[in-house]
């Protein structure tokens, strides 16, 4: 007599072969992958005869014997467990509720249980009598290993591999923890155990998950969504999770997320300042070309009235306030920009301090009081923009620790064939495990959002590539002591390499000038000033403009902004040189030039001189001079 089956399996291959056999046999079969798939069908489908493997996504086989067992129009369905587990399992066959057991084994040997399962259900049987289990001796090993010696094992395997902490609570209390719960928290699993789970926690989550754990409230809770929970120096967020049909239970599932939110902050970060940056040029270029306005009709009045003293006194001090402004611009940018790679040049360490300290004069609040002890001079080798930026990280570390005010010390001096800069602070001070930590990329004490932990890391290497040394000494409440060491330039290098002071003008013979600028006041006011200086000029406000000018006035020198609408410097530059391989070239540009090799190779072999506005005159006529020579 034909029978309606059903077979529920995950195994492909044992259900196409267990269907087909069936069907052969002259029963009409129906499949299922996993237990709901198998419940759906039942909605529609009424079997005679179920075969279903014990361990299956979703639901387990064990769990769809009592499910199919509680629907009254499958209260006959004669259910057969089809797995290997059963082998090994110790099985209250009558709590299960299966009428037969099969043991998986070598497809002839399951055809032959499986019909003898089917013929078995032909003859009323009694619940309770024994179950032999068929096919037992045929078990393969490797079957056996698949589904796992035991559920118990199974589910405990998974449990215990999860990073994600859980804690089972039953009745107020923890009766499960698997190894990430336990690291965690940092306890014994002893003395996790039979604990309140609030008492792990502290100040607003620890009331939080106390009135959820009252409530017993069959929803789903998150802890720590928008503002992470702090947990032992992490960040996690807390599921509650409760337990279906069992009211006394919830799972709590912890999931750290600090490193998820330290990528999100230095990706924010990293955002942050790739806009700054853009602001920052944008801000250099325009403030710049203001400056140079300025400075440059300055000079041409200085040129112009030599005999009055008063109006060159007045002048200079403009010309001063111009300087201070330029130097305010670098200091915007050097915290900005993308850094480039710099040839190291002498600098005066002790010339860095002292701006910086305008800097951060400007920028810190009046309650902290800034000293500064520095001596005349102290030449070092290395790049002005990556040791101001070194400066005013620990300069900003300082003006942290020391939130309601206090004292901010920079001091300079020269040790042997050394210079020693320290920066020392009286404000909270640091721990001696935070100081061993402090150079750590991303290391922070400050809370998420109000620091990188970029700074001391930046500014240790900065100090590294300057074969400098950095060491902190610092004490909780007694204040941080910052000491970073350089190497001196000997005497000869010295005087060999610092730039001398230009006494003198250097004036042209008639020579002309094409400079190419977006800014027309910039124009008028180095058309003036190079007329003033003995050449003559010709002007452009754009890059096709300056193509025709060139052309038509074939100048000695081209005096070339960089940044313009609708043609840069550089690709103007390219397009004289098509007209002149021989064209002599200046940049003049608002945005600091860091390396050659950001151009092409014809640029860099051809534009020799990079001058940053505002261009001071000796500055502006030696290049010319010194371009006229070449």
């Amino acid at each position: 007599m034909s029978k309606k089956i059903l077979l529920v399996d995950d195994d492909r291959v044992l259900l196409k072969f267990a269907s087909d056999f069936l069907e052969k046999e002259g029963h009409e079969v129906a499949t299922a992958q996993d237990g709901f798939s198998a419940l759906n069908l039942l909605t529609t489908f009424y079997p005679d005869i179920m075969f279903f493997d014990l361990i299956m996504p979703k639901i387990d086989g064990d769990k769809l014997c009592h499910i199919v067992r509680k629907m009254p129009h499958l209260k006959d369905c004669y259910l057969v467990i089809l797995s290997a587990a059963v082998a090994e399992l110790d099985f209250d066959h009558t709590e299960i509720g299966a009428d037969a057991y099969i043991a998986k084994g070598p497809f002839d040997l399951m055809g032959k249980h499986l019909l003898a399962a089917i013929e078995a259900s032909k003859v009323p049987h009694q619940k309770d009598a024994p179950k032999p289990i068929k096919g037992i001796e045929n078990v393969y090993a490797r079957q056996l290993t698949k589904e796992l010696l035991s559920r118990n094992h199974h589910l405990e395997t998974i449990l215990e591999s999860m990073s994600e902490g859980i804690l089972e609570v039953f009745s107020g209390k923890v009766v499960y923890a698997n190894a990430s719960a336990v690291a965690m928290f940092g306890l014994d699993k002893g003395n996790l155990l039979a604990s309140y789970p609030p008492d792990l926690f502290e100040g607003d989550v620890r009331d939080e998950l106390a009135a959820i754990l009252k409530s017993g409230d069959n929803k789903q809770f998150e802890i720590g969504t928008r503002k992470p929970v702090e947990l032992d120096g992490r960040l996690v967020t807390i599921s509650c999770i409760p337990v279906k049909g069992e009211p006394l239970t919830i799972i709590l599932l912890i999931t750290d997320v600090t490193e998820r939110k330290q990528l999100e902050l230095r990706l924010q970060h990293v955002q942050k300042m790739e806009a700054i940056g853009t602001i920052a040029a944008g801000v250099a270029h325009n403030f710049r070309n203001t400056l140079t306005e300025v400075l440059v009709n300055t000079q041409v009045i200085q040129m112009n009235n030599k005999a009055n003293t008063d109006l060159t006194e007045i002048t200079e001090r403009i010309s001063q306030s111009v300087k201070r402004g330029a130097g305010l611009v670098d200091g915007l940018l050097q915290f900005s920009r993308k850094q480039m790679t710099k040839e190291f040049g002498n600098v005066d360490l002790v010339k860095v301090i002292k701006e910086t300290y305008e800097l951060i004069k400007k920028s810190f609040e009046k309650k902290i009081d800034i000293q500064i002890d520095v001596p005349d001079q102290l030449v070092i080798s290395g790049d002005y923009s990556g040791l101001s930026q070194a400066i005013m990280n620990v300069c900003n570390n300082s003006r942290d620790a020391m939130p309601a005010g206090g004292q901010l010390r920079i001091f300079a001096r020269k040790i042997g064939n050394h210079a020693e800069l320290i920066v020392s602070d009286n404000g909270q001070g640091m721990n001696p495990k935070t100081v061993e930590q402090c150079f750590d990329p991303f290391f922070t004490t400050k809370p998420i959002g109000k620091g990188t932990g970029l700074g001391l890391s930046t500014t240790y290497g900065i100090i590294k590539s300057h074969d400098g040394l950095i060491h902190i000494e610092s004490k909780p409440k007694k204040g941080t002591l910052v000491t970073m060491t350089f190497p001196l330039v000997d005497a000869a290098a010295k005087a060999a390499e610092m730039p001398q002071p230009i006494k003198e003008i250097a004036y042209g013979n008639g020579e002309t000038i094409l400079v190419v600028d977006d800014e027309e006041e910039i124009l008028k006011a180095m058309q003036n000033l190079l007329n003033s200086l003995g050449y003559e000029s010709a002007v452009a406000i754009s890059g096709l403009e300056a193509i025709e000018q060139y052309k038509a006035n074939k100048p000695e020198i081209v005096l070339m902004d960089i940044n313009m609408p609708e043609m840069d410097g550089v690709n103007c530059a390219e397009k004289i040189l098509d007209l002149n391989s021989a064209a002599k070239i200046a940049f003049i540009t608002g945005v600091e030039v860091g390396s050659l090799d950001e151009f092409g190779d014809r640029i860099k072999n051809s534009v020799t001189t990079f001058l940053t506005k505002p261009v001071e005159l000796a500055d502006l006529s030696a290049a010319l001079a010194r371009m006229l020579q070449q």
